[in-house]
Parts: structure tokens; C-alpha cells; sequence
């Protein structure tokens, strides 16, 4: 008969296994054959998506201030507006934010001019003195 060897396998001890490096680096437990067995460690909370979005400006708050018909004083904002959507007529300023304000007292007229564009006037009130109404009333 042949002699036939087996091939012996080196002892696995626990020290041996503890002293390895995978054990070394990492958390680790071992198992009840010896084997080291990495530990995973799960999200307590789900993790929030960043966005883009979420901003936004407040209103410019443009638009018609005095309408057509209405009294304004000197100094009044009558349109605020950007780009020259209104346009300037007498005793109307424009402002460097090309705002229209009054520069006399007196009635607000919006008037589309000849090119369709709007046009805004102040016409001043006429007041009508006790002289000239007492002569209105003569004469008819």
C-alpha cells in the first residue's frame, strides 16, 4: 500500500484571528466559526434632497397709483413703471426709475396720443372766483 499524506492545514486559533488585520481596521464580530464579519450600520433618518428652488422677491408694486379723473397734488405718484409704458405730458415728471409724478395740483387725465401711446396730464382745477360767477349769472 501507498503511504498517502494529507496535506495538514495550519491551526486557526482565536488569537490568530484577532491579531489579523481585517479585524484590526474595522468594527468587527466574530462569529461562532471564527470568521470576522464586517458590522453595517442603517440610517436613522431619511436623508433630505437639496433643491434649487425656494426663493422668491417680494412684488415691485407697479402699476396706476392716481387714475384718470382723480385729484393729485404736486408731488404725487401717479404711475410707477418700468420702461416708459405712460408717457409724460404737461405738469407730469418723470422720475430716474421712469415713475410719473405731478408736479401741479390739479385733475389726472389719461389721453392715448396720436402714436397709441399713453399719454398722462395734470390739468390744473379752475377755480372759480365770486367775481366771475356773479358775472356768469348776469349775463344769462
Amino acid at each position: 500500500t501507498s503511504n498517502i499524506s494529507f496535506l495538514a492545514e495550519p491551526a486557526v486559533t482565536m488569537a490568530s484571528i484577532m491579531t489579523s488585520a481585517a479585524c484590526r481596521r474595522a468594527p468587527s464580530m466574530l462569529t461562532s466559526c471564527g470568521v470576522c464579519q464586517q458590522q453595517v450600520r442603517f440610517a436613522t433618518k431619511k436623508a433630505g434632497g437639496s433643491s434649487n428652488n425656494g426663493r422668491d422677491s417680494a412684488g415691485r408694486r407697479l402699476g396706476v397709483k392716481i387714475f384718470s379723473g382723480f385729484q393729485a397734488k404736486p408731488g404725487c405718484i401717479i404711475v410707477r413703471q418700468r420702461g416708459n409704458k405712460f408717457k409724460a405730458g404737461t405738469n407730469v415728471g418723470v422720475g430716474k426709475d421712469h415713475t410719473l409724478f405731478s408736479k401741479a395740483e390739479g385733475i389726472v387725465k389719461m389721453i392715448k396720443n396720436d402714436r397709441k401711446k399713453n399719454v398722462v396730464h395734470v390739468f390744473p382745477i379752475m377755480e372759480s372766483s365770486p367775481t366771475t360767477a356773479a358775472s356768469m349769472s348776469a349775463s344769462t
